[in-house]
């Protein structure tokens, strides 16, 4: 049985990390605890859509566009990224913001090194391009 070399490859490659530092919507941010009450006592969506509702129609807009475009670099790249949402409120996402001088938001942390801030798809795909050529020769071993 032969197996396509391109899927071998990709196999063994190392993922690329990408920490996403973005506003994210509180609700989204819920401990696991009060997602399982929520969700065993059957409100959770009732919870999550009237809260969804009481954010401005921007940031709501801003979420969604910032969730389309992970989905799509989800399936763009597969198995070959490892995708990370940080809260930009959050003391992590506080420390990200001056670790790696950026403003604007999103911005997208590529393998701790590169830097895209805002919306630019383009740039951020050479970046991400970029990082899986530098990384052809790096494997992770089997197993």
């Amino acid at each position: 049985m032969e197996m396509d070399l391109c899927k071998c490859y990709d196999m063994y490659m190392k993922p690329i990390s990408v920490e996403v530092v973005t506003n994210v919507l509180a609700v989204l941010n819920a401990c696991s605890s009060c997602r399982l009450v929520f969700n065993e006592g059957g409100v959770h969506d009732e919870l999550l859509r009237d809260a969804l509702e009481e954010y401005p129609e921007e940031l709501k807009e801003e979420f969604l566009r910032l969730s389309e475009w992970m989905a799509e670099l989800g399936r763009l790249y597969r198995h070959r990224i490892r995708i990370r949402v940080v809260d930009a409120k959050s003391i992590r996402g506080i420390y990200k913001s001056l670790r790696y001088r950026f403003r604007s938001y999103p911005a997208f942390i590529v393998d701790k090194e590169d830097v895209v801030a805002g919306w630019d798809r383009e740039k951020l795909a050479r970046v991400l391009e970029a990082h899986m050529d530098r990384d052809k020769g790096k494997r992770m071993p089997p197993g």
